[in-house]
């Protein structure tokens, strides 16, 4: 029989993304959030804290059956802060998880810490500044009957000089929703 593939985009719940920054550089928990900006900041904030990228999309609308094959999560960068942490942070990652981080799908600082389904992607070179990743180890953990949310940090915490040093992405509070941050998921229903 042929299996049909279908397409699904979903855009960033702005009031449920934004950035977790690290309590201390050394502590590895989350000290204070932003779920108000218009801008996601992954990299390291003063002090060299980590700060961590949540984004959040409904997911609810997939069928309940459904079958991911393929999925592929889109951020527009809108600035940067200091030292590009590209050129010194390494590669940026995204974690998945089935639902929320910590239980509750409004932005929290627990949302640092808390454990992942699985680290589903890492971003390659931007493309008129969207940056891409493919998700192919979440495919077994998208949310068909609610939230599925996202966690992006860099692969190093900070880079020692005590500064902020962010990429800053276009978050799901941007007025424009054609560059909020984009879900693509391809399924089919068996």
């Amino acid at each position: 029989w042929n299996i049909v593939i279908s397409t699904m985009t979903f855009r960033s719940v702005g009031s449920r993304d934004g950035y977790v920054n690290e309590s201390g550089e050394f502590t590895n928990v989350g000290g204070s959030i932003n779920s108000t900006a218009l801008t996601i900041n992954v990299g390291d904030a003063s002090g060299d804290k980590q700060v961590k990228g949540i984004l959040s999309f409904d997911t609810a609308s997939l069928p309940d059956t459904a079958v991911v094959t393929g999925a592929w999560l889109q951020v527009k960068k809108s600035s940067l802060t200091g030292t590009n942490p590209f050129s010194t942070h390494g590669s940026l990652y995204a974690d998945i998880i089935n639902g929320s981080f910590s239980g509750s799908s409004a932005l929290q600082t627990s949302d640092f810490q808390a454990l992942a389904d699985t680290a589903a992607g890492f971003f390659g070179a931007p493309v008129s500044n969207w940056y891409t990743a493919s998700l192919t180890a979440g495919l077994p953990y998208f949310n068909v009957f609610g939230p599925t949310q996202f966690r992006l940090y860099f692969g190093t915490d900070d880079n020692d000089d005590g500064s902020a040093d962010t990429i800053n992405f276009v978050s799901g509070n941007s007025l424009t929703a054609s560059i909020r941050p984009l879900l693509i998921v391809e399924y089919y229903i068996p």
